[in-house]
């Protein structure tokens, strides 16, 4: 069959090339055995150098790091004991300077002495008596350069200087301490494993040794040795000192570190260069077996009768790692690029192919074999190149699968593949690929397929229902048509009736008939045909027709039928259609008889066959008369009858004539013709007449049909049409009617005015066209009924424009009867009611709604609650009330205006809205003030809950800022919350209970929610009166201010008085002020106060000036909102105008966080007050957040140090640290500073110690009024405390 040479011929040529390279593999692997021992050595050589390079690399970057450590814990130990020394007052005695030793000893330990310095580096003081080194400390102090530490040591190493710059204070000198040499070795602990760096300090002035790395301290200085020269890697200064760092590297002491270590690895080196030998032994007797091995193997292989292929897959696992494929989508996506998919597929090679697969596949080498079976043509389906992929991707055991090829003359041949993957990946260089040629058994499976396909097909398309039947088991084997989905049932609905579904669906009727017939069938062992016609259930509600018939299909050993067959046709068309034949045949004889018109007919020879007998109503006369006379006899006017004797004319001539009766057919259709006719009684009546010449489904002409009618009472109905068809076109409303069905037959103008649309495009459209949707059902309905009732309607309705507009209109509906009674039509009329509807809401929105926001106003709100009430006692439920008020819009409506005030009004009410639901109340009461009722709860902790809900979401929803011109706002909300019953059942008592409770909500520091309680009530009271109070206080003086004296930093000389102010009620006494001053902020009185608290401080200071009372200047507080108004500065020249008092004997005290409102309107306000001449100074200092970048630019001259930090002094340790710290910076920004709350001796003493300007303070005097602070202080006497 073929010309393919053997293919031992390739084995044994790959065999005989494979003998030589045996031959010398001993001797290769000998010489790479040497190689690889080469190698190592000079690797080991290599890494000994490379060690020692990283060890001096290593010792670098071990003396930067140390040299930095050292500088840090130097600059540690100078900042530690520059903490400890004093800064104003100095150690006077030794007694004192022996204190301050000990002191700094507890945490520098070798500190021996110290000495006290001037800035030219003269000794003021010195604890050691005799010490020599005056002249050393002088010339240190000059190389220190003013820094605020430096380090030295002297000439014979024995001391160790340590120089502090101290730049405030009494003397602003220097500190000098002398350390122990011991000292430097806790600069520098190393905690270094191995080989430790070796590192020297010395001295760079003199070039002597100061330590070593052994840390051992130096005794007697030493100078550099020639071999710590040339060690030497790096030499790094100490920052502030004398002193540098030099990192060594002494190379003999790591070699004889790492040279053991070298000796090792060498000898280990040797000790595996023998095992290649021991290996090449082994290998030698290894090749003999595989050489056997292979023989056996290939005489196996090329002796079966299976065709197989020996495949090398193992480079796919590293082509898939190198191409990042995990998964199979990844693998499609790369196979789609040509080049890509070459070069996967290589990886897959056809090592060996016996002979029985080279005569299968036609081909003569493994490279062909892998061309056609890889490679291939995978849009035909003969290639296996991607489903082994797949396979060895997915890791599946075993592949499978069926190829088809075409042979050398073109035949299809069919493959069967089994591929067979080793768990092991090492196993994948030889993978067995058997194939099986399976040709014969596809084509005997295709030619079944197309013959079970061809009969498949012939019986669905069969389109009555054929079905086999089992006998035993009563299961259907098989159907071309599933009876339940031609019933209209889906699988759910058939699943739940079961598998014997067709019985749930029978009619009941039927379903005896069924049974029986079945039961016969058993009985007789289906010997009788059946043949029935059952009815079905669909699934729209019907019943369908089936005709039934079965036969046996298959019977058993025993003659006995096992499976019958059946048709099951749907005849219920066939059934409707001849009972509508039978019922339309007795409906028109009915219809005939007993219609009012006169109706007759001819057969094809023009004889009257027909006459109704309403004949003898219209005309009078009997049927029998008019056959015996002709009807012809009842015309009054014989001349009318021209028009009819004409067309019976073209009849009769064209009878027995088929081209002249199709030509009659065609141009003769309805004829109508008007006669006067007498009646039997002699009265005249006028009849109209409609001819219709009747055809078979031939086209053969079987006679004349005439419909005669009295058109008496139309002629009178149309003289009546006319007189309102006048009307009808000159109405101003809108008039449209409609037949029986609701179809509109007519409209007039204004109709098209009012709807839009043009009469002829509502005609025979259905009025639902013109309403608006969401009525159209409920409201029809009504409408129906009323007019079924009543035969009119009238009321609202709103209607649709053509446009789309809805308007409302006022519709009048008439049902219009004829003479029997029955509905002839309706008549509809409707006009256009916007204006009245729209005048009608503004009226009714004014008068419930708020105009602003649009949420109801009070009078529906307390509507709404009071119907809430009502019915919450009805169903015992528990009604939620919340009263809301703004707490910072005032301000914002002040500063910005109202229309801006309205604009955060109107979001507010936005942002309410979103936190209740849709049948809760959200209602505006007046100005910032809302209302929330929520819906009744059924019981009082439902109720909690909720109004709890409800307030936390509003208090959350007012964290989202509020943006006014360009700017955020933050508002809070202050709420209150009254339930009901428990809180009052009556409108207005609840209501009064639920602002309490917001009120006391601002009493509770505002942005917070209370519910009420009873003792509100009292609270709530007094705080009315207490308003009422303070509106009238000013006006009544009741205001008095008292003065609290302030004293120089020493105590002993007066240096001003701050204001006070009291309240003075004729009914409560002395007021304090944390009770009337937030109310005075509240009610917006705090300016008018304020401005009243500078004229009369600035009055009583110049009238003390006048009395010769020596009070330097008066300190007055001044309100954020005082500050912020815009006209300070003027109103407080007019009061300097008015009194005549020196701008600079005011101070105005501020508070941090009013200068960090706005920090660049505070810096305008703070110039033009300074440009007064006013002193400004800043209360409360620290409590707030001021940042001391703003601090330094905001032009103030005082500052004030809180109360909270003068309370712990002197014991308290951090408000000392505080204490100072706020004293040394504001003297460094020239700042003079006040200290507050003193009461003790102690808090002066430490106050006058670190360089506080002014006290102020109980220990000096209280708060008291202006005649008292005079007789105290007035004396010029009294002017020093003692």
């Amino acid at each position: 069959m073929t010309n393919v040479p053997p293919p031992s011929s390739v084995n044994d040529a790959r065999s005989a090339a494979g003998s030589p390279l045996r031959g010398t593999l001993k001797g290769g692997l000998a010489t790479l055995a040497l190689l690889l021992l080469a190698l190592l050595f000079w690797q080991l050589l290599d890494q000994l150098r490379e060690t020692q390079k990283n060890q001096r690399q290593y010792t670098i970057d071990f003396t930067a790091d140390l040299a930095s450590q050292i500088s840090l814990n130097m600059a540690l130990n100078a900042q530690i004991a520059l903490n400890l020394l004093p800064i104003v007052e100095q150690p006077q005695t030794r007694e004192e300077q022996q204190a301050l030793l000990r002191k700094i000893q507890q945490s520098l330990p070798d500190v021996r002495s110290l000495a006290l310095l001037s800035p030219s580096g003269k000794v003021l003081s010195d604890s050691a008596v005799d010490s020599n080194d005056a002249d050393y400390l002088s010339q240190l102090v000059q190389r220190s350069r003013a820094q605020a530490h430096y380090f030295s040591n002297a000439d014979d190493g024995s001391v160790v200087h340590l120089l502090l710059h101290q730049p405030s204070g009494s003397t602003r000198g220097y500190w000098a301490l002398r350390l122990s040499p011991a000292f430097f070795a806790s600069l520098a602990k190393q905690n270094e494993a191995g080989i430790r760096p070796l590192w020297l300090v010395e001295n760079r002035i003199n070039r002597q040794i100061v330590s070593r790395d052994n840390a051992v301290p130096v005794s007697e200085p030493s100078e550099l040795t020639a071999e710590d020269l040339a060690n030497s890697v790096l030499t790094v200064p100490l920052s502030s000192s004398d002193w540098q760092l030099r990192g060594l590297f002494d190379r003999q002491r790591v070699i004889e570190h790492l040279l053991p270590a070298f000796i090792g690895k060498c000898l280990l080196g040797l000790a595996f260069s023998l095992l290649p030998f021991i290996a090449l032994l082994n290998m030698r007797r290894r090749q003999r077996q595989l050489h056997e091995g292979r023989r056996r193997y290939q005489d196996i292989f090329e002796g079966t009768g299976v065709a197989l292929c020996v495949l090398d897959l193992s480079g796919l696992k590293s082509a898939f790692d190198k191409a990042r494929i995990l998964d199979t989508e990844q693998l499609q996506s790369w196979l789609a690029v040509p080049t890509q998919r070459e070069q996967l597929l290589r990886e897959m090679r056809i090592t060996e192919v016996n002979e029985v697969a080279l005569l299968l596949l036609d081909v003569n080498a493994p490279e062909e074999a892998w061309k056609r079976l890889i490679d291939g043509n995978p849009l035909t389906s003969s290639a296996i190149g991607q489903p082994i992929l797949e396979a060895v991707l997915q890791r599946h055991k075993q592949l499978e699968l069926e190829i088809r090829l075409q042979d050398a003359s073109g035949r299809d041949q069919h493959l069967w593949l089994v591929l067979r993957l080793p768990e092991d990946q090492s196993d994948y260089k030889a993978v067995i690929l058997s194939i099986t040629d399976v040709t014969s058994r596809k084509l005997i499976e295709l030619s079944l397929l197309e013959r079970e396909g061809f009969w498949s097909d012939v019986v669905r398309t069969v389109p009555d229902h054929l079905y086999v039947q089992d006998v035993i088991s009563q299961r259907m084997i098989f159907s071309n048509h599933h009876l339940g989905q031609t019933l209209g049932y889906n699988r759910t609905e058939l699943h739940q009736m079961g598998d014997y579904f067709w019985e749930v669906l029978l009619h009941a009727d039927d379903a005896d008939l069924y049974h029986r017939s079945r039961q016969a069938q058993r009985h007789g062992g289906y010997s009788q045909l059946m043949q029935c016609q059952l009815r079905f259930r669909h699934r729209d509600g019907k019943w369908r027709r089936f005709e039934v018939r079965e036969q046996a299909l298959a019977r058993d050993k025993h003659d006995q039928v096992t499976r019958i067959i059946g048709v099951a046709k749907d005849i219920t068309e066939q059934i409707e259609a001849s009972e509508s034949l039978r019922d339309s045949e007795q409906r028109y004889r009915m219809l005939a008889e007993s219609i009012s018109d006169v109706i007759f007919s001819t057969d094809s020879a023009m004889a009257l066959n027909y006459v109704s007998p309403s004949v003898h109503a219209v005309l009078g006369y009997d049927v029998e008369w008019i056959f015996q006379n002709g009807w012809q006899s009842t015309i009054a006017n014989p001349q009318q009858l021209t028009g009819i004797y004409s067309l019976m004319d073209r009849i009769s001539k064209a009878l027995n004539k088929p081209d002249r009766l199709a030509l009659l057919r065609d141009q003769v259709q309805t004829q109508l013709f008007l006669f006067d006719c007498l009646r039997a009684d002699g009265r005249k009546v006028p009849i109209e007449l409609r001819l219709v010449l009747v055809w078979d489904d031939q086209g053969a002409f079987e006679g004349v049909l005439g419909v005669g009618r009295d058109i008496s009472q139309q002629r009178r109905a149309e003289k009546d049409l006319r007189m309102a068809a006048t009307v009808f076109e000159h109405s101003t409303s809108a008039i449209l009617i409609t037949d029986p069905a609701g179809y509109i037959v007519q409209a007039n103008e204004a109709f098209s005015r009012v709807s839009g649309y043009a009469v002829e495009q509502v005609l025979d459209q259905l009025p639902n066209m013109l309403t608006v949707d969401e009525q159209q059902d409920a409201h029809l309905r009504y409408v129906l009924k009323q007019l079924n009732e009543h035969s009119t309607w009238e009321g609202e309705v709103w209607l649709k424009r053509r446009n789309g507009e809805h308007y409302p209109a006022w519709v009048g509906i008439t049902a219009v009867l004829d003479d029997e009674g029955d509905l002839a039509s309706y008549v509809c009329f409707f006009s256009d009611i916007s204006e009245r509807k729209a005048s009608e809401q503004r009226i009714h929105r004014l008068a419930y709604y708020d105009a602003l926001t649009h949420l109801p106003n009070r009078t529906l709100f307390q509507d709404r609650l009071h119907t809430a009430l009502q019915s919450a006692e009805r169903q015992k439920g528990w009604v939620v009330l919340m009263f809301l008020d703004l707490d910072r819009f005032k301000p914002i409506n002040d500063s910005l205006g109202h229309a801006a005030g309205d604009r955060m009004l109107k979001e507010m009410a936005t942002r309410l809205l979103g936190c209740v639901d849709d049948d809760d109340t959200v209602a505006r009461m007046g100005g910032d003030e809302f209302t929330l009722l929520l819906q009744p709860r059924a019981n009082r902790e439902m109720a909690l809950n909720r109004a709890i809900h409800v307030a936390e979401q509003i208090l959350g929803s007012l964290v989202k800022p509020f943006v006014l011109e360009g700017r955020e706002f933050f508002v809070t909300a202050s709420i209150g919350i009254a339930l009901s019953p428990q809180d009052g059942n009556e409108l207005s008592q609840l209501m009064k209970n639920a602002d309490t409770a917001m009120y006391h909500a601002k009493e509770r520091g505002k942005n917070n929610f209370q519910f009420y309680q009873a003792d509100m009530n009292a609270s709530a009271l007094e705080r009315l009166e207490l308003e009422s109070d303070l509106r009238h206080a000013l006006e009544q003086d009741e205001f008095v201010l008292y003065y609290q004296p302030q004293f120089s930093g020493d105590g002993k000389r007066l240096t001003g008085a701050e204001a006070l102010l009291r309240w003075r009620h004729p009914r409560r006494g002395l007021v304090p002020p944390g009770d009337f001053i937030p109310v005075l902020e509240e009610l917006g009185l705090v300016v008018d106060v304020g401005d009243w608290v500078i004229s009369e401080a600035c009055r009583q200071l110049k009238s003390w000036h006048q009395a010769k009372v020596r009070v330097p200047k008066v300190s007055v507080n001044i309100s954020a909102r005082q500050f912020s108004d815009g006209q300070l500065g003027t109103r407080i020249a007019n009061i300097l105008k008015e009194t005549g008092l020196p701008p600079a004997c005011l101070e105005l005290e501020l508070t941090e966080s009013i200068l960090m409102r706005e920090v660049s309107e505070a810096m305008q306000i703070l110039d033009g007050l300074k440009n007064l001449g006013l002193s400004i100074a800043v209360d409360d200092f620290g409590t707030g957040y001021s940042s001391l970048n703003y601090l330094k630019q905001f032009p103030i001259d005082v500052l004030k140090i809180d109360r909270t930090f003068v309370d712990g002094l002197p014991s308290g340790e951090q408000d000392a640290q505080i204490a100072r710290a706020i004293i040394a910076m504001a003297h460094s920004l020239n700042l003079a500073v006040i200290a507050e709350g003193v009461e003790t001796q102690e808090q002066l003493d430490f106050l006058r110690e670190h360089g506080c300007d002014e006290v102020q303070g109980y220990l000096f005097g209280r708060p008291m009024p202006a005649s008292g602070f005079e007789a105290q202080f007035g004396r010029e006497t009294l002017f020093e405390f003692d």
